[in-house]
């Protein structure tokens, strides 16, 4: 079966930042614990401009470790030739 593939940029203010980055093992150890990865990588002049990737088994794990809702951008896996 193909895996999905979640991406989602967020924009977090200084003010908010260091709880987002304390936020992040929790939902690491959470996909971890489905399966599933979870990377974020900020922006290398940007401060404060993150980008998510999720990558489970199916869209409805995505959808579980997203709060339910399927993100705006999903992608599925395609074997290449």
């Amino acid at each position: 079966m193909a895996r999905s593939l979640a991406i989602v940029e967020r924009h977090v203010g200084d003010d908010e930042r260091a709880d987002y980055l304390a936020a992040l093992a929790e939902r690491k150890s959470r996909a971890a614990a489905m399966r599933a990865h979870f990377w974020v990588f900020e922006h290398a002049t940007e401060r404060g401009r993150f980008v998510e990737f999720t990558e489970a088994a199916n869209d409805a794990s995505i959808a579980s470790l997203h709060g339910h809702d399927l993100p705006g951008q999903l992608w599925r896996e395609v074997q290449g030739g």
